[in-house]
């Protein structure tokens, strides 16, 4: 005989984030099986992401029309920014793109842009004239880092570029020599110019990596000069100059390795091999080479990154993509140790195959947004992202995650400029210069699609048959209407969908009446409301889901009752 029909609670589904690593019938509720284009809201519900906002209205570059174009795509792949005399410079490395109607690539462009405002708050981004370069195209990959009130445009096998706020210049344009010291010792000239890609700014230095092609060596230049490097000659043509050079080919604990990134953190530097990671201490000391210089502190074998950008310093650790997963360093100054902790644990298997099969690994990035609590790794070219939550771990240790689906973007770059906090995106959608990451349109105005699907519940008893007769789902919404579907099943598979409108909530307004019209006044900017679905059939394990068009408003699903009847056991 069927039992009463019972009320079965759902509190704050799918807050825990993504779970696909253990059994999901023995998960807790708040897990989920799908959460796209989700994130973990401020007062712990799963809602919706914001969208990617237009932010330039123009790209303008100058470049030749090919015979026979049937496609041109102006796409931006790199971003920098920094202060240069107290004001904030954002540089964009851009390619622009001709195909003739076959799809065939009949030539490409590439240009160095500077974010400006065209008039009151339009943003565009404008084509800056910088030296004839070796490799143009390598721009594609560019590395852009602030220092000592200037912006470098570091590339693959092109003279780094200097930016001043007004013109860009080969860095090695002096003919004084105590102005211009080219790496170099008592056999010669040991590098002609810096041409590097694996660039970073700290402890007052350029640290350079990739010169003519070495990922094993690392050039640092003199403190707080960027055209001063290594001088080794018997009388150095500055006797001041503590620029140097770290060798690193014999300290890769594997053997082999090469170098793929360097950050600095916490007084020291590491250096992010391939499979491994070397950790030097005491990078800012007066003279890394001095007595009490620089000096090897630590190895990690076995553990890697994956390229470059997928690094992110957070203040408090360092975050990387490795092989297996989001980690991060969280070095233990008083055990002198580098433990690492697996921030992507509840999806290893999701984020490693994906990984496993992008073959072109300059195309993952990784990048730390504070304002949002966020750290999202992006797969551009599958373009999805799994954004991780960084205010506190789920209940089984990993961080929360979500997946988003539609990243339309290379990469991300948070900044601040007027007391603002900004998080800008790279856009690989032709034309469209940058995007923001912020309340509003998205940026075809079209809609995307938030998606909640639940593990399978058995209600505590596995063994006995669910009846669902009715879901309530409680949700919060903002000012326009939306179309979604409620969902169930059994057995793991969604059965049935029906389709609701959430409805809108006008905001609340004061002091607007007009001559003849009615005032108008709403109870607030949010609206929580209860949606009922009737459902049916029946199975040993129920799964629930929604999805709803995100366009202009915001979703939160906050609540799920579930009414039903537990029949006899199976």
């Amino acid at each position: 005989m069927a039992q009463q029909q019972q009320n079965i609670t759902v509190s704050a589904p799918g807050f825990q984030g993504l779970n696909t690593e253990d059994s999901p019938l023995q998960q807790d509720p708040g897990f989920a099986l799908v959460a796209d284009n989700a994130v973990v809201d401020k007062f712990g519900r799963i809602g919706s992401r914001k969208p990617w906002t237009e932010f330039t209205t123009a790209v303008n570059v100058t470049y030749s029309a090919a015979a026979g174009v049937a496609d041109t795509q102006i796409k931006t792949h790199r971003l920098g920014n920094g202060d240069i005399n107290g004001v904030t410079y954002v540089l964009a490395t851009v390619g622009v793109y001709q195909y003739n109607a076959s799809g065939s690539l009949l030539q490409d462009d590439y240009f160095i842009c500077k974010l400006t405002t065209s008039s009151g708050p339009v943003y565009e981004l404008d084509e800056i004239s910088y030296p004839t370069l070796i490799d143009d195209s390598a721009l594609a990959d560019a590395k852009i880092v602030s220092f000592n009130d200037k912006l470098y445009v570091f590339s693959a096998g092109n003279e780094c570029l200097e930016y001043d706020g007004s013109t860009i210049v080969k860095l090695f344009t002096g003919t004084n020599d105590v102005d211009y010291i080219k790496p170099q010792d008592d056999s010669g000239t040991l590098a002609a110019v810096i041409n590097g890609d694996v660039a970073t700014a700290a402890y007052g230095r350029l640290w350079v990596s990739g010169v003519d092609g070495d990922y094993q060596t690392i050039y640092y230049s003199d403190l707080l000069i960027a055209t001063q490097w290594y001088d080794g000659r018997a009388v150095p043509a500055d006797a001041q100059n503590t620029g140097g050079i770290l060798n690193i080919n014999e300290y890769w604990p594997r053997g082999t390795d090469r170098i793929v990134g360097i950050v600095a953190h916490n007084n020291a530097l590491f250096i992010m091999g391939r499979q491994s990671i070397l950790v030097y201490n005491n990078a800012a000391s007066g003279d890394p080479a001095g007595n009490d210089g620089i000096v090897l502190a630590d190895t990690i074998s076995g553990i890697g990154c994956v390229n470059r950008d997928a690094i992110a310093n957070i203040g408090s650790d360092v975050l990387f993509v490795d092989d297996s997963g989001v980690r991060s360093i969280g070095r233990t100054i008083q055990e002198k140790s580098a433990p690492l902790n697996d921030l992507t644990s509840n999806v290893r298997r999701d984020i490693t195959d994906i990984i496993a099969l992008t073959a072109d690994k300059t195309t993952i990035s990784l990048s730390y947004w504070p304002d949002e609590n966020l750290t999202v790794v992006n797969f551009s070219n599958d373009l999805q992202a799994f954004a991780i939550e960084m205010r506190a771990p789920s209940v089984t240790g990993g961080n929360k995650v979500t997946r988003w689906t539609n990243t339309v973007w290379e990469r991300a770059m948070y900044y601040e400029i007027d007391g603002e906090a900004r998080v800008l995106l790279a856009s690989s959608a032709s034309n469209y210069g940058c995007f923001l990451y912020e309340d509003g349109l998205n940026y075809n105005n079209q809609p995307f699609e938030f998606k909640y699907e639940s593990n399978s519940f058995t209600f505590g008893q596995p063994a006995n048959t669910k009846f669902i007769k009715q879901i309530d789902f409680t949700v919060v919404s903002t000012l326009t209407d939306a179309q979604a579907y409620a969902g169930w099943g059994y057995s793991g598979r969604l059965d049935y969908t029906k389709a609701l409108t959430i409805a809108a909530q006008a905001p609340a307004l004061y002091n607007v009446a007009y001559f003849n019209q009615d005032d108008e006044y709403g109870p607030g900017l949010t609206t929580v409301r209860r949606y009922r679905v009737n459902a049916k059939g029946s199975g040993e394990s129920v799964i629930i889901g929604f999805r709803t068009e995100v366009n202009g408003n915001t979703f939160s699903l906050q609540e799920i009752n579930v009414q039903t009847l537990i029949g006899r056991i199976i």
